[in-house]
């Protein structure tokens, strides 16, 4: 309808005719177009494009801030477990320690009992041998009074008799002895 003024057919033919009065009735219908849309729409649509800059800001900053504090956890978790990793490491040397040191308290006390047995061994070995030695003189001596009485045919103190053997047996261990 605007248009079809503009579009009349006129005396000389079809063509366009300007007539002022048409593009000054257009140019107030944009001017009042324009300060409605300007009055309505271009505020709210502005105080929205604001609001929606002003959100993707605040997201960019909160990435941004959610950027710094995930490299700060990072840098923090590496901070722990290179902590953990050293006490790790302490802690199995600690251990190693601790076992080397119970394996020499250990060999110590086996050398120490076994050192023990051994001198205990020994002096029973010495008893055992001395208590023999002894058996074996009482019977040897009971034997020979036994024998130079049936050779005599006389019964000889056998405490006398018994003392001497005793002194021959001693100096015959310690010839022995020093043959040795």
């Amino acid at each position: 309808m605007l248009l079809s003024p503009l579009l009349a057919v006129g005396a000389a033919g079809p063509g366009l005719i300007v007539q002022p009065y048409w593009v000054l009735v257009t140019i107030v219908q944009f001017a009042i177009l324009l300060f409605l849309l300007q009055k309505f729409l271009w505020g709210p649509v502005t105080t929205t494009l604001q609001a929606r800059a002003a959100k993707i800001r605040e997201g960019l900053d909160t990435a941004a801030a959610a950027k710094r504090e995930r490299e700060e956890m990072k840098l923090e978790v590496e901070r722990l477990l290179t902590e953990a990793r050293r006490e790790a490491a302490s802690l199995a040397e600690r251990s190693l320690q601790a076992a080397e040191q119970a394996a020499a308290q250990i060999k110590a006390e086996a050398r120490t009992e076994s050192e023990r047995i051994r001198q205990r061994a020994q002096v029973d070995a010495t008893q055992l041998h001395d208590q023999a030695l002894a058996q074996l003189r009482t019977e040897v001596a009971g034997m020979v009074i036994a024998a130079a009485s049936r050779i005599l045919g006389t019964e000889i103190d056998p405490a006398k008799h018994r003392g001497l053997i005793e002194r021959s047996l001693d100096e015959a261990g310690t010839e022995l002895g020093r043959k040795n």
